[in-house]
C-alpha cells in the first residue's frame, strides 16, 4: 500500500497503543483529519481499534508495522521519528 505523509504520521503516532486524544496531540492534526486518516487506516487493516471502557485506543497491526518500515526505507528524508516498531 502507498501511504500519504498524513497516514504515515498517524501510524508513527500510533506505533504503541495510543488513545484518540493522544493522536491529536502527537500529530497536531485537526479532529476531522484524524478521523479521516483513522478510517482509511482501519479499513486497510494497518491499525486496530481497542475499545476499553475509558477511551478508544489504536495500535498498529503487523501490516501497519511493515508499511512503516517500507515507507521509511523508500522515503528516508521524510521520516518523522525513528522508533523501534517491533518493541
Amino acid at each position: 500500500m502507498i501511504l500519504t505523509f498524513g497516514q504515515y504520521n498517524t501510524l508513527v503516532a500510533a506505533h504503541r497503543r495510543v488513545a484518540h486524544d493522544q493522536l491529536t496531540q502527537q500529530t497536531e492534526f485537526t479532529e476531522l483529519m484524524i478521523s479521516y486518516y483513522l478510517s482509511g487506516l482501519l479499513a486497510n487493516g494497518l491499525i486496530t481499534a481497542i475499545d476499553d471502557e475509558a477511551d478508544m485506543h489504536y495500535k498498529l497491526t503487523d501490516t501497519g508495522i511493515q508499511c512503516l518500515i517500507d515507507y521509511e526505507r523508500q522515503n528516508p528524508e521524510l521520516i518523522v521519528a525513528r522508533t523501534l516498531y517491533l518493541s
